[in-house]
């Protein structure tokens, strides 16, 4: 059995939070554009754009990192004896990346030409954002096999993997919010478009965190109704509530800079944002893993919540 430590913890939802912000920010990007189409506000299109530029930064980072993860896998010959150390799972990762690449790219750089064609410009961005999603699908499930190596190839519609996976979709765009507000505290002066404007951005932007992350709890739900038969609430009690009150701390700093006349005075609360989303995907991520024990009736992680949970008894 694999003891996951506080310290495993934090790196890995670190490095999960990053690379759902392949999804994150340009799926912002997309619902912003597509409100802004609706609604004729010059200011939702400029924001789409601010965001779409970040977008684009984090799918290129993603794909450099996947490219770099296959080398290694390459130069090292891994035996792929593990699904994270299988050239296919590698390469498939790299070619998603690379489809959402091209697709957000063309995204961006047609904006001035194609802005007015609203269908005809958001069509590439929808292809780019499955493209991520299929992407993060591959990550999540490959994560799922290394816990349980019998699972049936494609998981079953009562699997725990589905709700998990739509979580991290949601949660992704939770943490594509703060990350915009940290953009765009760092353009305010590059791109000087008025303090009206980077009032109304970064409200607008605190809105939608606070929409994705308010609703990420449903998925709960629907993840309790597919194991409950073997659960077992006491040891989600810590991660749950762990993940319950960061979760309120996120939406209260959301909802400061949301109401705020002044939001660029909150640069404290901005910087925080994006930290209180990483921890609320550290959180997750251990109930995750306590969760795949209890459903596969196999020792395969142990978490640090038990030895915690052992030492207040």
């Amino acid at each position: 059995m694999f003891m996951f430590s506080l310290s495993d913890a934090l790196l890995l939802s670190l490095m999960l939070a990053f690379v759902t912000g392949i999804l994150g920010i340009p799926g912002l990007s997309f619902l912003v554009r597509t409100t802004g189409a609706l609604r004729k506000k010059v200011f939702m299109s400029k924001l789409a754009l601010q965001l779409a530029r970040l977008g684009l930064l984090f799918i290129v980072a993603v794909t450099l990192l996947t490219g770099a993860a296959l080398a290694a896998c390459w130069h090292q010959g891994w035996a792929g004896e593990t699904w994270l150390t299988s050239q296919q799972f590698w390469e498939a990762a790299l070619y998603f990346c690379l489809i959402a690449l091209i697709f957000f790219g063309l995204y961006f750089i047609t904006w001035n030409k194609l802005s007015r064609f609203h269908l005809l410009h958001l069509f590439p961005s929808a292809l780019a954002i499955v493209a991520a999603k299929a992407f993060l699908a591959l990550v999540i499930w490959s994560l799922w096999r290394e816990m349980d190596p019998l699972n049936p190839i494609w998981p079953n519609p009562e699997s725990i993997f589905w709700p998990i996976l739509v979580q991290v979709y949601i949660l992704s765009l939770a943490a594509g919010s703060a990350l915009g507000l940290l953009y765009l505290l760092h353009r305010r002066n590059r791109d000087d478009f008025g303090r009206d404007y980077y009032r109304f951005a970064l409200g607008s932007t605190a809105k939608w965190g606070i929409f994705f992350s308010a609703i990420s709890p449903l998925t709960c739900i629907w993840l309790f109704a597919v194991s409950r038969e073997a659960l077992d609430l006491y040891a989600l009690i810590l991660p749950g509530a762990g993940y319950g009150l960061l979760l309120i701390l996120f939406i209260l700093g959301m909802l400061r800079i949301a109401k705020s006349t002044h939001p660029l005075r909150h640069k404290f609360t901005i910087l925080l944002c994006p930290v209180l989303i990483w921890l609320i995907f550290a959180a997750r991520l251990v109930s995750y893993l306590e969760m795949g024990d209890m459903v596969t009736q196999e020792d395969t992680v142990g978490t640090f919540i038990r030895a915690w949970q052992q030492s207040l008894e």
